[in-house]
């Protein structure tokens, strides 16, 4: 008997684009994730309680250190002269 393993809510959204770039940075370090209420949110907006970004327990910690990490920051590209 195939059991399906638990998922962990590990942030919520309410911009559904937001919710797709952190789904997307998850994906590219090699974390599945799972988008829960993405086709309401199609269908309804976020209204009804937003999109809900879903990892394995044994992937929680990685990945929310990846969705804490803001990254490099803004570095300005040299201006040509």
């Amino acid at each position: 008997m195939d059991e399906t393993p638990e998922l962990i809510t590990i942030e919520l959204y309410r911009d559904a684009l937001e919710a797709d770039m952190a789904k997307t940075r998850l994906d590219s370090a090699g974390i599945t994730s799972f988008l829960v209420g993405e086709n309401a949110a199609m269908l309804y907006g976020t209204g009804l309680g937003g999109l809900q970004l879903q990892v394995s327990p044994k992937d929680e910690e990685d990945a929310r250190s990846i969705l804490n990490d803001p990254g490099p920051g803004n570095v300005e590209a040299p201006s040509a002269s």
